[in-house]
């Protein structure tokens, strides 16, 4: 069996963050928490379960995680979000793995959940993530949003269900939807994107919704009901609300969109 340090960083996760720790019992060898400031019993829960709980001041996505992954001490690293769960199946999977394997890292295959429900179509399924590697040979990049762990070595895949419970309620997916749009736009605007008024009409327009469109009917996103319906157009406003946000960040510039 691996000998596994689990990694999370939590902010105010107090409604998600038990059943992920549940889902981690004779799994870890050790879980540390970076947190940034909870104000809602996250603290408490972690310590709780034997997390070992670092306060530190939100730098963003990927460095925050970068923190946790340099406080472990295992030959091997499993990175979580305070919202994930291992599945069952998942946990049986991993426990199985022998530090012999010939890979370096491991995807999961996720399994995201709106309001309840989860999402096996409109392309929502399988989310594979790149979460399980050996101590060293792994660290995230530095994207303000959606960052991604960079890997040195082969890559694996696992069966076992990695359960993501994305939203709860609208205004989780609200309160959410506000920062991450605002991140995105902050990215665009520092990578030097440029934006006619064609390319906005392409950006906040036709691009999301082709995006519906193909996320709705072509790969069966209505399979899943009000949520699915709900999945695809959030994803497509997700876009439409980036690109305003930098268009209205980017007026600033005097070379920029006008």
């Amino acid at each position: 069996m691996l000998e596994i340090s689990v990694v999370l960083i939590t902010r105010n996760a107090g409604r998600t963050l038990g059943q992920t720790l549940d889902s981690l019992t004779g799994l870890a060898a050790e879980i540390i928490a970076v947190d940034s400031g909870s104000a809602d019993g996250t603290v408490e829960i972690c310590q709780a379960h034997g997390a070992k709980v670092i306060q530190r001041e939100w730098e963003g996505f990927g460095p925050q995680k970068n923190i946790a992954i340099s406080q472990a001490h295992c030959p091997w690293v499993l990175s979580l979000d305070a919202d994930e769960a291992l599945s069952p199946d998942l946990a049986r999977e991993i426990a199985a793995l022998t530090d012999a394997t010939p890979y370096s890292a491991f995807r999961l295959r996720r399994l995201n959940h709106y309001f309840g429900r989860p999402l096996r179509h409109g392309g929502q399924y399988p989310d594979w993530q790149l979460r399980l590697f050996r101590r060293g040979a792994g660290r995230f990049n530095d994207r303000p949003v959606h960052e991604s762990l960079q890997v040195e070595g082969r890559v694996g895949a696992l069966r076992g269900e990695l359960l993501h419970y994305s939203y709860l309620t609208l205004d989780d997916y609200f309160d959410k939807f506000d920062r991450y749009t605002a991140l995105e736009a902050e990215r665009l605007l520092a990578a030097g994107t440029r934006l006619s008024t064609t390319g906005a009409a392409n950006q906040m327009l036709v691009r999301p919704a082709v995006k519906f469109l193909r996320r709705y009917f072509l790969k069966g996103g209505f399979r899943d009901g009000v949520p699915g319906l709900l999945a695809a157009l959030f994803n497509s406003m997700t876009m439409s609300v980036s690109y305003a946000r930098f268009w209205e960040k980017s007026r600033s510039n005097p070379s920029g969109p006008q």
